[in-house]
């Protein structure tokens, strides 16, 4: 038996892992027939900071100002938006098919994406997934239409 072995950056790791959980909350998104459990326990141990610390873990590790100049060209950047539009895509869909029953852990789940979003925007410099939709709904609601787009 024949086995190849790659020794991996930390960053590496990072990409990779965070790669996979993005095409995996994706996958289950566009499945024709949504699959609730396995959505919402991925969306769970995803966006609940007591759950998984993985993607603020890889955000603060890599995306910290002092790493600007020892990772150029981090893609940790993309796939942290990557993941929070995911995350909010499967919200989304779990908001639209659940029953009434659900809807205090998913008002759980939404509380904890929002938290999750304005983590990352603080440390990226910038406002993505629910912290930037809700900065655009308040830009919105006071008039401000130009500075929100």
């Amino acid at each position: 038996m024949y086995q190849h072995h790659t020794d991996l950056s930390p960053i590496e790791v990072a990409i990779d892992e965070m790669s996979k959980k993005v095409a995996e909350i994706k996958q289950l998104c566009s499945s024709s027939e949504v699959d609730m459990i396995r959505l919402q326990l991925k969306l769970q141990g995803s966006i609940s900071v007591q759950v998984n610390a993985g993607p603020l873990a890889y955000a603060r590790a890599f995306l910290d100002d002092s790493c600007a100049k020892k990772y150029p060209d981090n893609k940790v950047v993309g796939l942290c938006r990557h993941f929070v539009e995911a995350c909010g895509q499967g919200l989304g869909i779990n908001e639209r098919l659940i029953k009434e029953d659900q809807q205090e852990y998913h008002d759980e789940m939404k509380a904890n994406y929002r938290d999750l979003a304005r983590e990352l925007s603080i440390i990226m410099h910038e406002q993505v997934g629910a912290f930037r939709f809700m900065a655009w709904k308040v830009q919105v609601s006071k008039g401000n239409m130009s500075d929100a787009i």
